[in-house]
């Protein structure tokens, strides 16, 4: 019995050596067995060379196994019934345990229950049994630490939950990490061990428990080799230090050797394996070069050109980089006619690539295969079961619900989905009790378009046949949970019934299959392990904890702990495949070609900062009282560079390195320190630095198509490159691509020509008698576009049930309403007192609420806080009203006055031209009048609730005509009830309904008072004759509280502080608004629906339009402009609209 360590560099031969060994050594003696063991993702490969290496390619008595696989074959031939815990049965077991002793921990029962801690928890564990780590001598390292510190409370709560958990397996399971220790204790009864030849390969170290089991198997085995990676020309038994770079491979000797010493085991001379001619590297001089000195303290320089041998890129991003690597390695494909399996791509973070590999390689026709495990706990399978809990949970919200429906696995159609979500959003469904009753009302349809009654009642007969349906499907496990003492076994049978309902495994075979004649194996792969993973789990969760009784929120923690620590792998496609990796997990043979992608700082090396429940510093403190666990971080930094090493030296003819300037969120990254000690080492290797057309040569028929669209952008520009042209030619004339490409390049060099409506296309749409509100005509003015699709296609945004903005001001609207009628009634606006405006406010308010459409006021979470706040606005308003009403002699005559109600109003009916007239519609708010013996004075008032201000400037570009229209409309319906009477315009006013918040400074109430009503002040323009603001503010000095006027000492109007007009600027603009609406009514009726919004400054028609995403106006696209509005003074404003109104502007 013997220990034999075969030493040698990187790419000696150490494997190729201890193959050939093993092969003759079983062919010469065919009795005993021979274990080739290697890391666990080495099998297969390790196999494979074997086969080939093999006489006749057949191995009898040689063995290729991981450390686990002999575990399990010892275990079948000695019949050892061991049930392995897996990782997800962990998970399970220390959530219950968790709810168990949760009230024993200290530092950790405040994250025990967060997403992901358990698997945290679950992994120091793991970390101490893989090291061989008891319960009992973890309770001894407690001893020496201080009892006050934080290590030791989080070491005490590991110990809490490591003990339960030891319990817990005592005689029922084992753990992965616990299977070598179970093999060491039946060792020595195994007939396949007995003298066998344990050939190691491919490890950089032992674990303790490994070691454990190799202590045993000394005792067992005959003979023992180890190939240990070394350089020969150093002492493998001195000592060096962490520093080292082959510290591993010392502390791997090292204890091999003192294991053969203590178990009295024969360790026979080393082999060192030269570097010559027959190593990986001998053809490659640049290469040797690097292994020879990559990291270590005495390195030479390599003077000569390196050629293609090694080369350094630079790229923007790492998409760019995986691009160029497709580029790159599809070229060497055709040039030097490699196999896909002899080029490796390794990544310092092979997430950040890996989302990119699936676009990027199948555009350049390269096979490939991602060596990671991928979570499965966003898969739409393991959705859909989080989504049915969560509707328990959460008493079927409107999220979870169409969580459960979006997974496209709930047996509904999309088509119907859509439809029961619009219903849903629309009617507030929310709650097992709507889902359970018989859907009443239809949907409100509050768009412009019209629904008949019968066509409600059959959306509402559609709506409930899907919610029954629905219903049915999820009732029985709804009831099962929603059970105060269920059990885990209940409720799991309740939700497999439930999965067996949607046929779960019928439609992931469906999906695999249809996966798979897409030639995508990948995700078929996924689709057909997930469906096993979730029923293993659900057994295991019966089988672990099924008497157990936990609410809905616990179970659904359980299970997520589960899905989130189970994984799906995949194998190759095929044997001739470009690997993309990592530095650590990924075993590469035979590799000629090896990119290295992502050598960047916090890549390359690896961060350290693991966020576990130790931190660095913690560990440090664990080393410092010799308690072996994983490395620290300042141990895995030097251990890194080992990995490097390996990787760096594994192909034989070519290494590029590239690293991004970039990351995926588009800030600066620096190169990793391993770029600059390469270059030490090959002063004449530069940094190439590739921008993103570098690599745009077209290699396949979809790149050729990639980079003609890449190339459209320049050729936009002005810039095009002989290249492009013959691209463009040769795509141009291709059967497969002419007519892509033809749409492509109209599509480039297309631009926007404007958009208008045949006259009798626009007559269909809107009729010859146009009927408009002017707040229609307003949005005609902002765009033509957005009005052509809210009142011509008549488009709306989704309904909601909710109480929006646009509700807010429809019940202010109403509740004032409501008041004014009742005012007007029983009393007077000088002579109400406070208790009666309140008392009738009250009244206006409850039916106003019950009036509401949108019953979500009463029936949602916040309705106490909205009917506070309306009532509180509606008081402070109500209270401004009166003192505004009560400081002048103008009346109100008339509330929310329909134009409608108003017999042959020019202003309602217009005639455009023989064949259209207009009819404008609309509802003033209110209008106040004062009468004298030869005229009436009539201001107009407009309630706002939002911040509204009047800008001339608006109302010349016609985007705020409202007020000038009303003012119009109310003045020729007096003229009609008071003929003989002069119609003076006394001003036209927005009223903004608020309760503002002032700076009080120590003033008394009274003051504070004047204060609030100067901040509702209406605001407009008001007449500058003094017959008509004096009786609007009666005895007013400086300036006005309620109007937006401010006198001069001597009684006038002052420029500051004043916002008015003369009679003839009313009667001026009255007529400039009237021609204004007559042209917007001609351009509509004459079709224009050009997609031009206006743009003032920094403001624009496109700020807060739902149409957006519909019309495409994009600035940057030729032939789209914005309807430039200029900033122009009031001065100004008026100047224009005398000039356009054909008068001399004598203001």
């Amino acid at each position: 019995m013997a220990l034999q360590l075969i030493y040698g560099n990187s790419g000696s031969g150490k494997s190729t050596y201890i193959y050939e060994k093993v092969i003759q050594m079983a062919q010469a003696d065919r009795r005993r067995n021979f274990y080739v063991i290697v890391p666990e993702q080495f099998t297969m490969q390790t196999q494979r060379e074997l086969v080939r290496r093999s006489k006749n390619h057949v191995i009898v008595n040689i063995d290729v196994v991981s450390f686990e696989r002999l575990a399990y074959r010892i275990f079948d031939e000695l019949g050892i019934q061991n049930t392995v815990m897996e990782e997800t049965g962990k998970s399970l077991v220390l959530r219950k345990i968790a709810e168990e002793k949760g009230k024993e921990l200290t530092v950790l029962r405040g994250n025990i229950r967060k997403m992901g801690y358990i698997n945290e928890l679950k992994s120091m564990i793991s970390e101490l049994m893989q090291y061989d780590i008891s319960v009992e001598e973890l309770e001894d390292f407690l001893h020496q630490l201080k009892p006050d510190s934080n290590l030791y409370y989080k070491l005490s709560d590991v110990h809490t939950m490591y003990a339960a958990f030891e319990e817990y397996l005592q005689g029922q399971y084992v753990t992965a990490e616990r299977v070598l220790d179970v093999l060491a204790e039946a060792a020595d009864d195994s007939k396949l061990l007995r003298d066998a030849v344990f050939v190691f390969d491919g490890f950089t170290g032992f674990t303790p428990v490994q070691m454990k089991l190799l202590h045993r198997c000394m005792h067992v085995v005959k003979d023992m080799y180890v190939t240990v990676t070394m350089d020969v020309r150093e002492d493998p038994l001195a000592d060096h230090g962490i520093q080292d770079l082959f510290y591993m491979s010392r502390k791997m000797t090292a204890a091999l050797l003192r294991a053969a010493k203590e178990e009295t085991y024969i360790v026979e001379e080393p082999v060192f394996l030269p570097v010559d001619e027959n190593s990986r590297l001998a053809q490659s001089p640049v290469l040797a070069h690097l292994e020879q000195n990559l990291f270590r303290v005495r390195s030479h320089r390599y003077e000569e050109k390196c050629g293609e041998s090694l080369r350094i890129y630079s790229l923007a991003t790492p998409r760019e980089e995986l691009i160029f690597a497709a580029w790159k390695l599809s070229h060497l494909m055709r040039e030097k006619n490699y196999r896909y399996h002899e080029c490796a791509i390794v990544c310092g973070d092979v997430e950040c690539y890996e989302k990119y590999a699936k676009s990027i390689f199948e555009l350049y026709d390269i096979p490939y295969f991602v060596d990671t495990k991928t979570s499965i706990l966003y898969h739409p399978c393991i959705e859909l079961i989080r989504a049915v809990l969560e509707m328990v949970e959460k008493d079927f919200s409107y999220e979870s619900v169409f969580r459960f429906f979006r997974t496209d696995l709930s047996g509904f159609t999309e088509k119907n989905i859509d439809f029961l979500e619009n219903y849903v959003l629309a009617r507030g469904i929310r709650g097992a009790s709507k889902w359970k009753k018989k859907f009443l009302k239809p949907m409100r349809h509050t768009g412009r378009i019209r629904v008949e009654e019968q066509v409600l009642q059959q959306e509402l007969a559609r709506a409930n046949a899907l919610r029954e349906r629905f219903w049915k499907m999820l009732e029985p496990f709804y009831l099962a949970a929603s059970e105060k003492e269920v059990t885990v076994s209940e409720m799991t049978k309740a939700l497999y019934d439930l999965l067996c309902g949607l046929h779960l495994e019928e439609q992931m075979k469906e999906q695999q299959e249809a996966f798979e004649e897409a030639g995508e194996e990948l995700l078929a792969s996924q689709y057909r392990q997930i469906y096993k993973i979730v029923i293993d789990l659900l057994d295991k969760l019966v089988d672990l904890l099924g008497e157990e009784k936990l609410s809905i929120r616990d179970y659904a923690d359980v299970l997520e702990e589960g899905f989130a620590s189970a994984k799906v792998g995949a194998i190759p496609p095929g044997a001739d495949c470009v690997i993309l990796g990592d530095i650590e997990r990924t075993r590469l043979e035979g590799i000629k070609v090896f990119f290295f992608l992502g050598v960047n700082d916090g890549t390359i090396p690896k961060s350290t900062a693991n966020g576990g429940i130790l931190s660095q510093y913690d560990r440090e403190l664990i080393e410092e009282q010799k308690l072996q666990l994983s490395p620290t971080a300042r141990e895995q930094s030097f251990l890194q560079r080992f990995y490097l090493y390996l990787n760096m030296t594994k192909p034989s003819e070519a290494l590029y390195l590239t690293y991004a300037r970039m990351d995926t969120q588009q800030k600066a990254t620096r190169p990793s320190y391993l770029i600059g000690t390469v270059q030490k080492l090959f002063p004449n290797v530069i940094v190439e630095e590739i921008e993103a057309d570098a690599s745009g040569t077209p290699v396949s028929p979809k790149s050729s198509l990639e980079t003609y669209i890449s190339g459209l952008t320049q050729a936009k520009a002005g810039s095009i490159t002989e290249e492009w042209k013959a691209l463009h030619r040769y795509l141009s004339e291709s059967k497969e691509w002419g007519s892509v490409v033809h749409e492509l390049f109209a599509a480039a060099f297309s631009q926007f020509t404007g958009e208008q409506l045949a006259v009798e296309t626009a007559r269909q749409l809107y009729g010859t008698v146009l009927t408009n509100s002017v707040t229609r005509l307003e949005l005609f003015a902002r765009c033509a576009y957005a009005h052509f699709l809210e009142y011509g296609l008549k488009l709306s945004e989704r309904e909601t049930y909710s109480f929006a903005a646009l509700d807010m001001g429809s019940m202010f609207h109403e509740i004032l309403q409501r008041y004014c009628e009742g005012l007007e009634k029983s009393y007077d606006w000088y002579t109400i007192t406070e208790p009666e405006q309140e008392n009738l406010l009250q009244t206006a308010m409850q039916e106003a609420v019950l009036s509401m459409p949108n019953e979500s006021l009463l029936e949602s979470a916040r309705s106490a806080y909205v009917l506070e706040r309306i009532y509180r606005i509606m008081k402070r308003s109500i209270w401004a009203l009166t003192e505004q009403i009560r400081h002048g002699t103008f009346k109100p005559a008339g509330y929310e006055v329909d134009f409608v109600q108003v017999n042959e109003l020019n202003v309602e009916n217009m005639m455009l031209d023989a064949e259209h007239k207009m009819r404008l519609i609309g509802k003033i708010d209110r209008m106040d009048t004062r009468e004298t013996e030869d005229a009436v004075y009539v201001r107009i008032i407009d309630y706002k609730s939002g911040k509204t201000t009047f800008q001339l400037l608006n109302l010349y570009y016609g985007q705020q005509l409202q007020l000038v229209v009303y003012l119009n409309a109310a003045m020729e319906q007096l003229k009609k009830t008071h003929p003989g009477k002069e119609i003076v315009p006394a001003g036209i006013f927005y009223y903004r309904m608020d309760d503002p918040m002032v700076d009080a400074d120590g003033e008394d109430e009274e003051k504070i008072m004047e204060h609030i009503l100067s901040e509702l002040r209406l605001n407009g323009l008001i007449s500058l004759e003094p017959e008509v603001y004096q009786q609007m503010d009666v005895g007013l000095a400086g300036r006005s509280e309620v109007l937006p006027l401010t006198l001069k000492t001597d009684g006038t109007p002052a420029k500051k502080g004043t916002s008015g007009a003369g009679r003839r600027d009313f009667q001026t603009m009255t007529a400039f608004v009237n021609r204004k609406i007559c042209d917007a009514a001609e351009k509509i009726l004459s079709g224009d629906i050009d997609i031009r919004p206006f743009q003032m400054e920094q403001k624009t028609g496109c700020d807060h339009c739902p149409y957006h995403s519909v019309c495409g106006f994009d600035p940057k696209i030729q032939g789209f402009t914005y309807e430039k509005n200029k900033k122009l003074k009031d001065e100004d404003v008026w100047a224009k609209i005398y000039r356009e109104g054909g008068l001399p502007d004598e203001r």
